[in-house]
């Protein structure tokens, strides 16, 4: 087995130039990605829940957690909105949050195993598609790798030099990262039992232990203070809906046995950072032999640190705590890949930094052109890029003010309600707060009608939305159809919504142009 040798490794005053670069190019690229797409639903309820006016810290705290998502992110957002909000400004903190932390990941494995597996690993990170789609949404993931990044720092500085100051720094930043997602709990117990390793391998202060004990015990205290009071709020029955519609490929299926949940979820976790099936299995290939070189050369609790977060999730899944599969949901262990596979390219080239600076460029750029031509994994939980354009769902809003007359209803689904609020201009979301179904709120000219679904599903559902319209407001009335959201491709079976100037962003037509129903069959 092949190590890295050290004395050919990098010049360390070099890593934070060569690291420099690498972030501003991350932090362009998701700038661009963030300019390009068009708010998605969820990108917009986060916008809708900071949105609402302030009223103190606990009225703040109760509006953060309407959302399935601690409500550190929504306290950022509130003072961007100060500043503006178009899409840009909406999605700079993801952004560079972002391009940071694959920086504090790169520090962190160097103090592991090199310069040249450290900047691998920031390589990786930073233009990962999985990542850069994370961090052109307005959603909290790469704020929570940004702070559990600093968390894996500090602590790994701590336990190398018995630092009492860095171990509470570890501390606090672990604190705001379990804030900003739920999701890095698996990789919060794993750091946990490798710490306990390595403090009981290397006998620490009674001062460091003490630090390190209490702030487990806050951390601890601090997931139960958020779920008993956010998820404690939504009841079983709703959390159950999710795992059994959107999410249930990320939980066990009766025709699945465990072990092929686990295999497949896990390689899931490859395909989703590296989206083409051949470097997904090349990725699991180098990090399998990373995690044996560091079994080898350094120690097996690093071996744990790397692989017991993936066992976790899995273990999360089986008991239907959260979803395990290839998707942004458990995009924390993306960390732990990028640091393993680096380490293992850094192991294959000896530690020596000039085949690897050959090798990267185009490397790169292959991966990101086939990537960007969408020739990889796409998300089954994202709006897909080609329906995706900013422009499409621009030109949608301008048709509907243009064309839909003010005494007509416009019915949507909740999903496409939020997007068609904001890119019409309507400032007012304040009927999402006290949602009624089938009530009418106004948008500039036009007035909407909510269905209580997030998404028409087909034909069926949609007649049945327009027969308690029919039925609340009278048959007389002229209702124009809007569905969209994430599963724009599945509204209704009639050819008007092929005819749409906007491309495939969202479907609008009037209910005269819906095809007649087939009978049903005795």
């Amino acid at each position: 087995m092949v190590g890295i040798e050290h004395n050919k490794d990098i010049p360390r005053k070099y890593v934070r130039t060569i690291g420099f670069l690498i972030i501003v190019c991350g932090f362009l690229i998701r700038i661009h990605y963030a300019s390009k797409y068009y708010l998605n639903p969820d990108e917009l309820l986060h916008y809708s829940v900071a949105l609402q006016p302030w009223h103190g810290l606990v009225a703040f705290y109760l509006n953060a957690t309407e959302i399935l998502h601690p409500p550190l992110l929504i306290a950022l957002l509130q003072p961007v909105l100060l500043l503006g909000h178009s899409e840009v400004l909406l999605r700079l903190v993801p952004a560079i949050c972002g391009a940071l932390f694959p920086w504090f990941a790169m520090l962190w494995v160097q103090r592991i195993a090199g310069s040249v597996a450290a900047l691998c690993a920031q390589l990786l990170l930073t233009f990962s598609p999985a990542q850069v789609n994370l961090s052109a949404e307005v959603r909290a993931y790469t704020l929570a790798f940004l702070f559990f990044s600093l968390c894996l720092l500090f602590l790994e500085k701590s336990l190398d030099d018995g630092n009492s100051l860095s171990m509470i720094w570890s501390g606090l930043f672990l604190y705001l990262a379990i804030l900003s997602e739920y999701s890095v709990a698996w990789f919060v117990a794993a750091a946990g039992i490798y710490a306990i390793w390595r403090l009981r391998k290397r006998p620490a202060s009674g001062r460091l232990l003490l630090i390190w004990a209490l702030g487990q015990l806050v951390a601890l205290g601090l997931y139960l203070f958020l779920y008993k009071t956010h998820i404690a709020r939504f009841s079983h029955d709703q959390l159950a809906e999710n795992y059994t519609s959107w999410l249930q490929i990320g939980f066990p299926q009766p025709h699945q046995s465990i072990l092929q949940f686990a295999a497949q979820g896990t390689f899931g976790q490859f395909r989703n950072m590296f989206q083409l099936r051949m470097l997904a299995w090349a990725g699991a290939a180098a990090f399998l032999v990373g995690l044996f070189w560091l079994w080898r050369r350094k120690s097996p609790c690093y071996t744990f640190l790397m692989s017991l977060p993936f066992c976790f999730a899995c273990l999360g899944a089986i008991f239907h705590l959260f979803p395990y599969g290839p998707s942004r949901h458990t995009a924390i262990l993306e960390i732990a890949i990028a640091a393993t596979v680096g380490i293992a390219i850094a192991a294959l080239a000896r530690g020596r930094w000039l085949p690897v600076a050959v090798a990267a460029p185009p490397c790169l750029m292959i991966w990101i052109f086939l990537w960007s031509h969408s020739y990889g994994y796409q998300d089954p939980y994202e709006i897909l890029r080609p329906r995706h354009e900013l422009r499409d769902i621009r030109e949608a809003a301008a048709f509907l003010q243009n064309n839909v007359s003010s005494d007509a209803m416009l019915l949507t689904d909740t999903d496409t309600d939020r997007m068609l609020n904001y890119y019409c201009g309507c400032a007012d979301y304040s009927h999402l707060g006290s949602y009624q179904p089938y009530s009418i709120h106004q948008c500039g000219n036009l007035r909407f009608v909510d269905d209580p679904s997030n998404e028409f599903s087909g034909t069926p559902e949609l007649q049945q939305a327009l027969a308690q319209v029919h039925a609340k407001f009278g048959s007389a009335q002229k209702i124009w159809i809007a569905a969209g959201g994430f599963d724009a491709g599945t509204p209704v079976a009639n050819s008007a919504s092929e005819a749409r100037p906007f491309g495939k962003a969202i479907a609008i037509f009037q209910e005269s142009d819906l095809a007649p129903q087939a009978p049903s069959k005795p």
